[in-house]
C-alpha cells in the first residue's frame, strides 16, 4: 500500500505553469491527443522553411517557449510549440510521465508530416528546454526520430534517475527500510510500463541517457553554467555518450536554468551555430 500511494505522488503532473500564450503572431490550436487533448502555437512562413519544434520545461510554459524560440521565427523558421499536459490551457489529471509528452510530440509530428497541419517543411530541428529536451531526446528513438536532423537543447534534463531520487527525498517519508527504494523503484516501472505498453523500463538506467536516447545528429547546448536546478550530472552524461564531432557546449554565466527565457546572447550563439551548420533559411 506505501509503495503505491508514494508511486501515485510520484507521477502526478505539474504542481503549476507558467500562464498560456495569447498572441496573434503565435496562434493557437488544439489537438486530441493519445492521452488528452493539448495545445499547440505556430509561427510559420508563407513558404518551403526549416521547422522547429519547441518543448518547455516542467512548470514552466510555452510563453517561454517563444521568447526562446522568437529569434528563429524572425529568421525565417517555421516554429510550433507544443505546450505539455497539465500545463497552461491543456489540462490533464491522470498520472503523469515525460512519456505522456513524448505521446503528444509524437502525434504533433504525425500532424505536421500529414495533410492535418499543412506547413511547407524543408527540415526538422527539435528545441527542448530542460525536461523538454528529456522529452526532444528520447523521440529520436520515436517513429519520426529518423527524420530529425539537429537539436538545440537548453539546459537539458538527460537522466531521470536522479530526479526520482530528488522527488523521494521531497517525499519528507522514512526511507530507511531495508529494500524501500528497489520497491518502490519496481512498482514506478510496473506503474510506467503499465501506462506505456510499447516501452519496456526494466532499469533505471533505462531512463538515462544512452539508454534512454543519444543524439546522432549535430546538437547544440545551451548550458547554464552553473546550472542552480539540475547541476552538471545531466550534461556531463550526454558529453560522455555523444560523439565530440556532433555535439557543441556553449557555456553561459549569465544563463540561468529558469528565469532567463530571453538571452540575447544565447540567441546569438544559437543563430551563429545554426548558421554554421547551413541551417539559415535562404531567401
Amino acid at each position: 500500500m506505501l509503495t503505491k500511494y508514494l508511486t501515485k505522488r510520484l507521477l502526478q503532473g505539474p504542481p503549476k505553469s507558467t500562464p498560456p500564450l495569447v498572441h496573434a503572431d503565435w496562434p493557437s490550436f488544439v489537438r486530441e491527443g493519445p492521452r488528452a487533448p493539448y495545445r499547440y502555437h505556430i509561427n510559420r512562413r508563407n513558404k518551403d522553411a526549416p521547422l522547429v519544434v519547441a518543448v518547455h520545461g516542467w512548470t514552466s510554459g510555452v510563453a517561454h517557449a517563444r521568447n526562446r524560440t522568437q529569434v528563429l521565427a524572425d529568421a525565417g523558421f517555421h516554429v510550433v510549440l507544443l505546450e505539455s499536459l497539465g500545463h497552461g490551457s491543456s489540462p490533464y489529471n491522470g498520472p503523469w510521465t515525460a512519456h505522456c509528452v513524448l505521446e503528444c510530440l509524437e502525434d504533433l509530428l504525425d500532424g505536421l508530416f500529414s495533410d492535418d497541419i499543412c506547413l511547407p517543411i524543408t527540415d526538422l530541428i527539435l528545441h527542448g528546454h530542460s525536461l523538454g529536451a528529456y522529452v526532444a531526446l528520447r523521440s529520436l528513438k520515436g517513429r519520426h526520430g529518423g527524420t530529425v536532423q539537429s537539436l538545440l537543447l537548453e539546459s537539458p534534463m538527460t537522466q531521470y534517475s536522479p530526479i526520482f531520487d530528488e522527488s523521494l527525498s521531497n517525499l519528507k517519508w522514512p526511507q530507511l527500510v531495508p529494500g524501500f527504494r528497489s520497491r518502490l523503484i519496481a512498482q514506478l516501472m510496473k506503474q510506467w510500463n503499465g501506462m506505456h505498453p510499447d516501452v519496456s523500463i526494466t532499469s533505471m538506467y533505462d531512463v538515462d541517457v544512452p539508454q534512454w536516447a543519444k543524439p546522432e545528429v549535430p546538437t547544440f547546448v545551451m548550458q547554464a553554467s552553473p546550472d542552480r536546478r539540475l547541476g552538471s550530472s545531466h550534461l556531463e552524461a550526454l558529453q560522455r555518450c555523444v560523439p565530440h564531432h556532433l555535439l557543441d557546449v556553449w557555456p553561459s554565466a549569465t544563463l540561468r536554468h529558469s528565469g532567463t527565457s530571453a538571452h540575447p546572447e544565447r540567441d546569438a550563439a544559437m543563430m551563429a551555430w545554426l548558421e554554421s551548420k547551413g541551417f539559415i533559411p535562404r531567401c
